[in-house]
């Protein structure tokens, strides 16, 4: 779009000064080495909008908005349009619930970006690349997705977890149940996601009937 208005013809013709072949970013492929992982452990890949509701971004979720974290799109077209999501939680939720007449158990997953108010870079938002996985069955608990969070920490071999060890800390966010939660934590006590039972009163709100596990992982900080 910037081009555009520009105007292609305006842009300066020159040469590349070497002849190079192109790669991928370090951060793509690392995220594809996750999403092929998870394919393996029987979780079906989506991809969402990275635009949702402020009510799906935070009122169905249990959560509040303390005016610091989401980035508000200015004149949306849409209410289903309204912010930037900064968790991929409602998206999954979302998904299962157009979905939800699928044979249980159903497994989803999505690796994408979130983003978030940063005052610290020029354009006052930054992104930050995750791993969200859902699990919903008739008797879904945390040995699903506690198997799917161990295997991948030991097939990446992330150097900042020690894996074997404990790195689950007990938690206590608003969309989980109370004491059916956690926190993922690095072995220098810094948060790199959580998991836990989906509350039922979340649930209600999206209208799925059965219990759900969701995991919702930093992978940036595993690199």
């Amino acid at each position: 779009d910037v081009a555009i208005a520009y105007g292609y013809n305006n842009v300066p013709k020159s040469k590349p000064k070497s002849m190079t072949i192109g790669g991928r970013q370090p951060l793509n492929r690392f995220s594809d080495k996750i999403r092929a992982e998870v394919a393996r452990a029987g979780y079906m890949e989506v991809l969402t909008f990275v635009l949702t509701s402020h009510e799906e971004n935070f009122d169905m979720l249990n959560r509040t908005d303390d005016g610091n974290k989401a980035v508000i799109i200015a004149n949306p077209r849409t209410s289903e349009f309204e912010v930037v999501r900064s968790s991929l939680m409602s998206c999954l939720l979302k998904t299962l619930k157009h979905n939800i007449d699928h044979p249980r158990p159903i497994k989803i997953f999505e690796v994408g970006d979130v983003v978030s108010l940063d005052t610290s870079r020029d354009v006052g938002a930054s992104n930050n690349r995750r791993l969200a996985a859902l699990y919903c069955n008739s008797n879904s608990g945390f040995e699903e997705i506690m198997g799917l969070v161990d295997r991948i920490v030991k097939i990446v071999r992330a150097p900042h977890i020690n894996f074997g060890q404990t790195y689950y800390v007990p938690s206590s966010e608003p969309e989980f149940f109370t004491k059916r939660q956690c926190k993922i934590v690095m072995s220098d006590g810094k948060q790199v996601g959580y998991l836990g039972i989906v509350h039922a009163e979340v649930l209600r709100k999206f209208g799925i009937p059965d219990p759900c596990t969701f995991v919702e992982i930093d992978i940036e900080a595993l690199l």
